[in-house]
C-alpha cells in the first residue's frame, strides 16, 4: 500500500500542477480530479484503520521520521491550507472555474495520499521490527531546560521500592480496568535503574511525556519532569500563525472572528487542557506503578 499511496500522490501532484496550465487542459483535468478525490477514502481510510488496529499513535510514527521529511510535511500542510483558503474565497458566490475547482481538491488529494504513504511506510517498518513503538520519547534539550508552567511540571516522589523494581514496574504497567477517557491503556516507554522516559500507552496520541531520575535507595526518590512534547508545541504555534488564513477564508461569510475564536478555544486551548489532563493521568500511573507519593525536598 505504500507504493499505491506514493503513485497516487505523484499523479495528484501532476494533475495539480496541470491546473496552472492552459484552459484547453480543463476537460481532461475535470475528468481526472474527481477520481483522485474519491480515491482518498479507500487509500487514506485504510491507512488510518491499519494504524488504529495496530494501536500505534500518529505521533510515534511521525516522531521517528527524519527532520527533512517532517519539514516537508509541515510545508505541505501550510500549502494545502493556503490553497484551500484561496480556492474557497475565489469561488464564494461566483461561477466556479473548472481549473480552480480542480486545484482546490487536488491539493487535498496530495496531502492525504502523502500522509497515507508515510503511515504505510512506518507501519511496514513496525512489522519488520525496524521501528520500536514502545520506545520512549527523548528530548534532552527540554529535559535540561524545562518549559515554564503550565507546559511542564516537576514533582519529587518517594517510594520504598528500589530503582530496579520501579523501572521494571514502569515498563510492565498494566491497562486500567476502570473506564477512563485518558490513560486506560497503561504506559509505554523506556526505564532502567537510573532514568526513565514514559508516556501514555494505547492508540491515542500522548501530548506529554515524563522524564524521571532515581536517587538513593530505601527510600528511593524519583525526580519527575512532566512536559509537553516539542512537536505539539510547534503544531499549536503553526495553528496560531494560520489565523490570518482562517480570517481570509471566513470573512466573505462574515464568520471570521467566530472561526478564529473556535481555533483559539478548541484547536489550541482545548489541546493544552487535554495535555494537562494527560499529565495528571501520567503522574497518577507513575505513582501507582512505583507505589510512591509526592514529597517536598530540596
Amino acid at each position: 500500500m505504500t507504493a499505491v499511496s506514493l503513485v497516487a500522490a505523484v499523479i495528484a501532484v501532476g494533475v495539480h500542477l496541470a491546473t496552472f496550465g492552459p484552459e484547453s487542459w480543463a476537460p481532461w483535468i475535470t475528468a481526472v480530479w474527481p477520481l483522485l478525490f474519491f480515491a482518498i477514502f479507500p487509500i487514506a481510510g485504510s491507512a488510518i484503520a491499519a494504524m488504529s488496529f495496530a494501536q500505534v499513535p500518529v505521533d510515534v510514527l511521525v516522531g521517528d521520521l527524519p527532520l527533512a521529511i517532517k519539514i516537508g510535511l509541515s510545508l505541505l500542510t501550510v500549502y494545502v491550507v493556503v490553497n484551500f483558503a484561496l480556492f474557497f474565497r475565489a469561488t464564494m458566490g461566483a461561477v466556479q472555474p473548472p481549473m480552480l475547482v480542480a486545484r482546490g481538491f487536488t491539493g487535498h488529494a496530495i496531502y492525504f495520499f502523502t500522509a497515507a504513504a508515510v503511515i504505510w511506510y512506518q507501519l511496514d517498518r513496525v512489522r519488520a521490527g525496524k521501528l520500536d513503538v514502545r520506545r520512549g520519547p527523548r528530548d534532552e534539550a527540554l529535559e535540561r531546560d524545562p518549559l515554564p508552567a503550565p507546559l511542564s511540571r516537576s514533582v519529587v516522589l518517594q517510594t520504598r521500592l528500589s530503582p530496579a523494581e520501579c523501572a521494571m514496574r514502569l515498563t510492565q504497567a498494566p491497562r486500567t480496568r476502570s473506564f477512563a477517557l485518558v490513560g486506560r491503556y497503561g504506559l509505554r516507554g523506556d526505564a532502567n535503574s537510573d532514568v526513565f522516559r514514559i508516556q501514555l500507552g494505547g492508540p491515542q496520541s500522548s501530548l506529554v511525556y515524563a522524564f524521571g531520575r532515581f536517587e538513593g535507595t530505601s527510600p528511593t526518590f524519583i525526580r519527575v519532569l512532566l512536559t509537553f512534547k516539542r512537536w505539539y508545541l510547534i503544531v499549536f504555534g503553526g495553528m496560531f500563525l494560520l489565523l490570518p488564513v482562517i480570517s481570509l477564508v471566513l470573512s466573505p461569510v462574515e464568520f471570521a472572528w467566530q472561526g478564529i475564536l473556535f481555533v483559539l478555544l478548541f484547536g489550541i486551548g482545548g489541546n493544552l487542557v487535554y495535555g494537562r489532563v494527560q499529565m495528571r493521568s501520567l503522574l497518577r500511573q507513575i505513582e501507582k506503578a512505583t507505589e510512591s507519593q509526592p514529597v517536598s525536598i530540596g
